[in-house]
C-alpha cells in the first residue's frame, strides 16, 4: 500500500530514538550495552537504535532492566512498534492471496493486529504470573 514502508519505518524510528536516548541518559556505550545485553556484537544495537529493526521480545525485556526505563513509553512504542510489523505482513500477504479492496484490507489487517496485541496480552499477565509463582516457592 502507498505510504506504508514510510509509516512503518517511523514507528521503528520512534522506538529506535527512544532506546539511543535510554542507553546515552545511562551513560553506556554501545559495547557495554551489548555486553549486558548479552549480546556478543553492538551492530544489532545500531541496528534498533537507527530504527532499521525492532528487537526480539526476550531482548526487549533485557533491554527494560538494563536500562530501567521511567514510565511506560518504551514499553508502548515497542508495540507499536511491533503492531506496525504484523499489521504490514498481513497487508503483503493478503495482498498477494485475495484480492480485495483497499478498505477491506485495512480492515482485516486491524482485526489481526487487535487479535495479536490481545495475545500479548495474555502472554505479558502469564509472565507476571510465573514470576510471583516462582517469587512465592522460593
Amino acid at each position: 500500500m502507498e505510504g506504508e514502508g514510510t509509516k512503518l519505518e517511523g514507528v521503528y524510528a520512534r522506538l529506535g530514538q527512544e532506546l539511543l536516548r535510554l542507553r546515552l541518559q545511562r551513560g553506556l556505550s554501545l559495547r557495554k550495552l551489548a555486553r549486558q545485553l548479552g549480546m556478543t556484537a553492538h551492530s544489532g544495537i545500531v541496528d534498533y537504535e537507527r530504527g532499521v529493526r525492532i528487537p526480539p521480545a526476550d531482548l526487549m525485556t533485557t533491554y527494560v532492566q538494563v536500562l530501567k526505563p521511567d514510565g511506560n513509553r518504551l514499553a508502548q512504542l515497542y508495540e507499536a512498534a511491533v503492531a506496525a510489523r504484523a499489521q504490514q505482513r498481513v497487508l503483503d500477504s493478503i495482498q498477494t492471496e485475495i484480492p480485495l479492496g483497499p478498505a477491506d484490507v485495512e480492515w482485516v489487517a486491524r482485526q489481526y493486529v487487535e487479535q495479536i496485541m490481545a495475545l500479548n496480552n495474555v502472554v505479558r499477565a502469564l509472565e507476571e504470573l510465573t514470576s510471583k509463582l516462582s517469587a512465592a516457592i522460593a
